[in-house]
């Protein structure tokens, strides 16, 4: 397992006039990975307690109301989720356990490794922050749409689509925070463009396997960018490849993909026009969901 860390180390400052070579870094970035010695970032302790719980067939309401209880902030965004247009319930609720029993178990794991995932999308490097929100943004739509795909199109379970979608572009993290240090690299857009591009799915994998999460959400971040893949059988990477081509659709510098040849989007029993048209007539849906995930 790669070594982890709540904020990577820092590589030393490099001169903005002795620009970094772009090579050097992605090779240094993998030699670290197949090394184990790259610093990975860690899942916040609260995501892990209400995991462990939560798979624990002995553990009892009163403990998983206990341990996100002790979050004031993280316990009111829990009680806004069961409000949500998420979970459509008849009438609000205004008390923790009422909202964890509206909810159920693994959506509550999955809602509040959301919201704690979404303190690792911070730097101190004002010239990245700005990238780390747009990253943000991007992941809480992807899973915004990921989780109307599996909801209306699909037997696989949506909040899980959700998780996926959120988690899909984890790798892009120490690749950022190993960048913040050096102007080159953080000041300029498109080198380190593409070095995201280059490597955040094999980081991914690296993370999330370090995490301990199911295969299904791993694949999801391994296989997104593989628009072309063929797993046979739907699963939660093909959810997150055809919401991760529709969040990029009409976007400046968005990849040219050709949606017929897509196997996802096949096996979701959708073409090309029909997935626009569906997620369209959606529209109102995905905003709800990714404003919830956003503000």
């Amino acid at each position: 397992m790669a070594k982890s860390s709540a904020q990577t180390a820092a590589s030393e400052p490099q001169s903005s006039s002795q620009p970094m070579n772009i090579d050097k870094f992605i090779g240094e970035l993998l030699n670290d990975l197949k090394s184990n010695q790259l610093e990975l970032p860690v899942l916040p302790q609260v995501a892990v307690k209400v995991s462990k719980i939560v798979d624990d067939p002995g553990a009892r309401a009163k403990d998983l109301s206990k341990a996100i209880g002790a979050d004031p902030a993280l316990s009111a965004r829990v009680i806004q989720v069961a409000n949500s247009p998420l979970m459509r319930g008849t009438h609000k609720i205004d008390n923790l356990q009422s909202a964890l029993t509206r909810m159920g178990n693994t959506m509550v794991r999955n809602i509040v490794t959301t919201f704690m995932v979404r303190q690792l999308f911070h730097t101190d490097n004002q010239h990245l922050q700005e990238r780390m929100k747009s990253l943000w943004n991007h992941c809480a739509h992807v899973a915004a749409i990921s989780q109307v795909l599996a909801k209306h199109f699909s037997n696989l379970k949506a909040d899980e689509a959700m998780l996926a979608g959120i988690l899909h572009d984890i790798g892009k993290l120490p690749i950022l925070s190993k960048a913040r240090n050096i102007p080159h690299l953080s000041e300029n857009q498109k080198p380190l463009e593409m070095v995201l591009e280059r490597l955040h799915p094999a980081l991914g994998k690296a993370i999330l396997s370090a995490w301990r999460f199911d295969e299904g959400i791993i694949a999801a971040a391994a296989e997104h960018e593989n628009v072309y893949r063929d797993s046979k059988v739907l699963d939660y990477a093909d959810i997150v490849i055809v919401a991760n081509i529709h969040s990029h659709m009409g976007k400046p510098g968005a990849k040219r993909v050709e949606l017929q040849k897509v196997p996802a989007l096949k096996k979701l029993n959708l073409d090309p026009e029909a997935s626009i048209a569906v997620l369209e007539e959606a529209h109102n849906e995905i905003v709800e969901i990714q404003k919830l995930l956003t503000n």
